[in-house]
């Protein structure tokens, strides 16, 4: 006969076991509750330090949006890749490539969409390519660079080269700059050969390749003296002129390393090696004289200043230099506004300075012979193709300004620059 399942036995406690029991769960669940709250607090703590030191700090302006092309957006952490590829990741001289790198973002993306309406394209396998071959980091900021180098490559050999003549007109001229007309003058008045001219051109020039060249400018085409030379005016003249004789034309935008300050020092700090001064750079030391006299008639420096200085900032400080060590101008400015016998109160004779750049002189130039109809050489062909490129990249940000927005503050040029060291 089977037997009947065993029932379980029936337990039974007494009051004072029953409110043990209760009271053990009671302690349970505080102690549970007070661990999550635990938990709870450090989790929290722990994510207010990731917040604060990882998401503001870093991850948030990271990706902050900064430049715009119509609907691409770019942010800091792409700018630092373009940054660190131009710079090298060199972060000394970092702040200097800001704008030129916001600008070369914001370009290449208007010429890589502009250039595939036209059909130009490059494959990502071109990209590749060139990345692997010239040892670059494949981020999207690089990739975007080269392609944008390799977009112009192809445009210049497919679409500007057909644009351009092998043969044209091309004229030979003489050339040399100097600081002013009272300089030219002087320096024609002792010339009356062409051998005479290129030994005083290559003695006297301001201009780095008529200087090196002895005054020469070879048969060059129309559109190229311009880049060469640094004059548009040189280049009018050459173009224009029916006459072979010795000219002086005057061009206030060429710039030159020569400069001449006018110096008066108000006061001098004799323990710290200090002076208070004003100063103006001038372009030549006819203007500084002209300047100097307009001073002892009795004009206000700071409105002659404004007007004729071509230091930075003049607008704001009105030729007041405030106070300056020896080294904050060129030593052979600093050796004589430092001398202890400068006289204070007193406008100083003009100063040289073949350090500086200003803009402004006088051109001596003759134009030699006109050949129609002549082969242009490579390197001219190479200039002009590279002008239309330039002219075309010029037209296409003007036509597309309302498409760019760059909202780069101060805070965030900072940060951007702080990436490159890590």
């Amino acid at each position: 006969m089977a037997k009947k399942p065993q029932q379980p036995v029936k337990r039974h406690y007494s009051k004072h076991q029953v409110a043990k029991f209760e009271a053990q769960r009671k302690r349970q669940r505080i102690i549970f509750a007070t661990g999550l709250s635990v938990i709870g607090i450090v989790l929290a703590l722990v994510g207010i330090g990731v917040y604060k030191g990882w998401y503001v700090d870093q991850y948030k302006p990271m990706h902050t949006t900064v430049l715009t092309v119509g609907d691409t957006k770019y942010n800091v952490a792409y700018f630092v890749d373009a940054l660190r590829h131009f710079t090298g990741g060199d972060s000394q001289y970092a702040y200097y490539f800001i704008d030129a790198v916001s600008e070369r973002i914001q370009l290449n993306q208007l010429m890589v969409e502009k250039a595939s309406e036209m059909g130009y394209t490059i494959s990502d396998d071109e990209i590749d390519a060139a990345i692997e071959e010239n040892s670059l980091t494949d981020v999207p900021a690089v990739r975007d660079i080269v392609r944008a180098s390799l977009l112009t490559d192809k445009l210049k050999t497919e679409y500007f080269d057909p644009q351009v003549p092998q043969t044209a007109e091309q004229r030979e001229a003489l050339a040399m700059l100097l600081e002013s007309e009272n300089a030219a003058s002087d320096v024609l008045a002792g010339i009356t050969t062409d051998e005479e001219f290129a030994a005083k051109a290559a003695e006297l020039s301001l201009e780095s390749n008529t200087k090196t060249d002895s005054g020469s400018i070879g048969f060059k085409p129309a559109g190229t003296i311009t880049s060469l030379y640094g004059s548009e005016i040189l280049e009018k003249y050459i173009f224009s002129t029916e006459g072979y004789d010795y000219a002086l034309v005057q061009d206030a935008d060429v710039s030159k390393q020569r400069a001449y300050w006018l110096m008066e020092v108000l006061e001098r700090k004799t323990d710290s090696e200090q002076i208070h001064t004003l100063g103006m750079l001038l372009p030549s030391e006819q203007v500084a004289l002209e300047v100097k006299a307009r001073l002892a008639a009795g004009e206000s420096w700071g409105d002659l200043a404004v007007e004729f200085s071509q230091l930075a900032n003049v607008e704001e400080n009105q030729g007041d230099m405030d106070w300056i060590t020896f080294s904050s101008v060129p030593e052979n400015v600093a050796d004589i506004i430092f001398a202890t016998d400068v006289e204070l109160n007193t406008v100083l004779d003009p100063i040289q300075d073949d350090t500086n750049y200003t803009r402004g002189g006088c051109w001596i130039v003759r134009l030699k012979s006109i050949d129609e109809n002549r082969q242009l050489s490579e390197d001219d062909r190479k200039l002009l193709i590279s002008d239309k490129l330039d002219q075309w990249t010029a037209d296409l940000k003007a036509a597309n300004l309302d498409k760019l927005t760059n909202t780069f503050s101060d805070e965030l040029i900072t940060f951007a620059i702080t990436q490159l060291d890590k």
